[in-house]
């Protein structure tokens, strides 16, 4: 039997917005595979060098803002450009979430803006409340990370798999020249 993929997922955001500050696994069926994501839910109070380390750690990250704190959504593109620097080359698998969207009468940034900055940024979106997530939407914005990570695996395979079949191609036809020489 095969061993289920491991993904490690960290969670990045100001304080408050809705983490937890801890370290956990979780298996998952996505997509009828079975899943271990270790998840790092980051404080969101470390400093830069606590975050560098978090971020090397990441196979995939999940930015969260609070709907109803301006400064916090403020903070994703800045993270985004930390994250995209330590994690080179870029275009980084994440998710953007904006969280607490069962408290609408105290909202401060539109979900227009957060859809608009998970275009600029190439990336999916989800509104949900960690709170009452009677939808589902937080294990979803989860899945649909690991769904990328999976995606970008099997990309990187058949671009590995083209090359070494290049690579072996390259060594015939040089065999064959030195032989017909």
């Amino acid at each position: 039997m095969a061993k289920s993929p491991e993904m490690k997922l960290a969670v990045f955001g100001r304080a408050g917005v809705g983490k937890s500050e801890s370290t956990y696994r979780h298996q998952a069926t996505i997509d009828d595979e079975v899943v271990t994501m270790e998840i790092l839910d980051t404080a969101g109070q470390e400093d830069t060098q606590q975050k560098e380390s978090h971020m090397r750690w990441g196979d995939g990250f999940v930015i969260v803002y609070d709907i109803t704190d301006r400064g916090s959504f403020d903070e994703v593109a800045p993270l985004r450009g930390l994250l995209e620097e330590v994690k080179k080359p870029k275009n980084v698998p994440l998710v953007l979430v904006g969280n607490k969207a069962d408290l609408d009468h105290a909202r401060q940034v539109g979900t227009e803006e957060g859809e608009r900055l998970a275009a600029e940024m190439a990336c999916a979106f989800y509104e949900c409340s960690a709170c009452a997530d009677e939808g589902g939407m937080v294990a979803e914005a989860f899945h649909e990370l690991c769904r990328e990570l999976r995606r970008r695996k099997v990309v990187q395979g058949k671009a590995r798999r083209r090359s070494s079949t290049t690579h072996v191609k390259q060594a015939i036809n040089k065999m064959l020249t030195k032989i017909s020489s």
